[in-house]
């Protein structure tokens, strides 16, 4: 029978610390869109939309993370500290090989980057100074990812904290000096904003290897596991990881679809969905730290065998998602006149703004739901491939494609294509609802390994 009380000491330890790192995490990128908004509206297009080859890469990296913590979830419940150790060493080389190709791109092709995303050659020039900076960034971000969310995984989370928090802190300095030329620094506009960005992420890393170094008795990271990966793990987790690197990819490219149709209907909507990106995250910070507790708990119940408690876990945690989506709205509802008011950067915006902040209030629960059970709950099954499939479907088959349509051939209005674009959550509930009810997705994925 479920200790009730002892179960939600176990979500509120593990949910918090990851609610306060959702909650650095997006106070990090918002940090670059309070501050460039406050520059100029080409500098926040710029930024925004340069930020989505970042964007792409890190949802990327989380997606080889993520893959990782199928297995690692589960050979925690089993105790299995070296199989751990060898799945983390996997996953960092393969996210670094992947961070070299991100970096060659943005640095050496930043305009066919930045024309992926917008036509206007103000935008594109301010964007390609952004990616000349940030682009080395993507190399740092590969191994400390990895690192961070299999630390969660086996109920390390302080460690993500510390790192997320620190980076924050100088993030938000190094803008205010940089982006406005504060205390006799050079003004530099994005350029400054990228800065920011590199250094916050390579202190992030100096964090992860000094944390690394002081625990390798625990699960750490191995030159000898990397140098040589485990022949049977790495089959496991091509298994398990591919159909989930694949499902953050095409998530990633399918917003990146998004954005890019937004910047060709002009600046003012590309800033309104900026500043409605960050408001959606802010109010997901809890739904996305649950979704994140119910991959490590359930995992660890089912690498246990327990698959009732694994069951009952999923439940509840789905439920408790539901309900911090709700107080989002309700907080959302509160804040909308502040934020319009404080970010609106002229009657354009106001009146694009309004309008997308409208759609967050069914656009949150909705998505409080799939971020638990796909993120969470499926993968802690070894269910990949059913998650990219209702993640991928509904986005490239639904929204993208029906927003492109509309703006491209019929010429619709902005809005009416910004709903489009947000139309991918109600196309999968019915879908992922169906396969939770099907109990198809616990499947214990362990070995045993000599």
């Amino acid at each position: 029978m479920l200790d009730k009380t002892s179960f939600r000491k176990s979500v509120l330890t593990f949910l918090l610390p990851i609610a306060i790192q959702n909650l650095i995490n997006v106070a990090i990128s918002s940090t670059d869109v309070i501050m460039l908004g406050r520059y100029s509206e080409v500098a926040l297009s710029a930024s925004s939309l340069a930020g989505q080859i970042q964007f792409i890469l890190i949802l990327l990296f989380f997606g080889i993370a993520s893959g990782a913590t199928v297995l690692t979830a589960q050979y925690w419940g089993k105790k299995d500290i070296k199989s751990i150790e060898k799945v983390l060493a996997i996953g960092i080389k393969i996210a670094f090989f992947v961070s070299i190709g991100f970096f060659i791109f943005a640095f050496f092709f930043s305009r066919t980057a930045m024309r992926l995303f917008s036509n206007d050659e103000v935008i594109i020039l301010e964007g390609i100074k952004y990616l000349k900076i940030v682009s080395f960034s993507y190399l740092t971000t590969s191994i400390s990812i990895v690192y961070l969310v299999t630390m969660r995984s086996v109920e390390r989370v302080g460690v993500s904290t510390v790192a997320y928090a620190t980076s924050f802190i100088s993030n938000l300095i190094i803008n205010y000096l940089l982006i406005f030329g504060n205390f006799g620094f050079p003004e530099m506009g994005v350029e400054g904003a990228a800065i920011g960005t590199l250094v916050a992420r390579i202190i992030e890393l100096g964090i992860v290897f000094y944390y690394n170094s002081k625990n390798h008795h625990f699960v750490s990271i191995k030159w000898k596991y990397i140098k040589h990966l485990d022949p049977i793990l790495k089959k496991d987790f091509i298994k398990y990881s591919a159909p989930t690197m694949m499902n953050e990819l095409l998530w990633a490219g399918g917003t990146a679809a998004g954005i890019a149709i937004l910047g060709r209907l002009g600046t003012s909507i590309v800033a309104a969905n900026s500043i409605t990106s960050v408001v959606r995250q802010l109010a997901m910070v809890f739904a996305f730290g649950l979704a994140n507790t119910a991959a490590v708990m359930v995992g660890k119940e089912i690498g246990k065998k327990d698959f009732h408690t694994a069951e009952i876990y999923a439940k509840k945690l789905l439920f408790y998602s539901f309900l911090s989506s709700l107080a989002g709205v309700a907080l959302l509802y509160i804040a909308k006149p502040f934020i319009i008011r404080k970010f609106a950067l002229n009657a354009e915006v106001e009146d694009f703004l309004n309008h997308t902040l409208n759609i967050l209030f069914y656009y949150i629960p909705l998505q409080s739901i799939s971020a638990v059970l796909i993120v969470g709950v499926f993968r802690a099954g070894g269910d990949t491939k059913f998650a990219l499939i209702s993640d991928a479907i509904p986005l490239w088959c639904g929204s993208v494609l029906l927003s492109a349509i509309a703006a491209f051939y019929f010429g619709l209005s902005t809005k009416l294509v910004y709903i489009l674009i947000m139309s991918d959550e109600i196309i999968k509930l019915p879908l992922i609802i169906w396969r939770y009810r099907s109990r198809k997705w616990i499947n214990n994925i362990t070995r045993e390994l000599k």
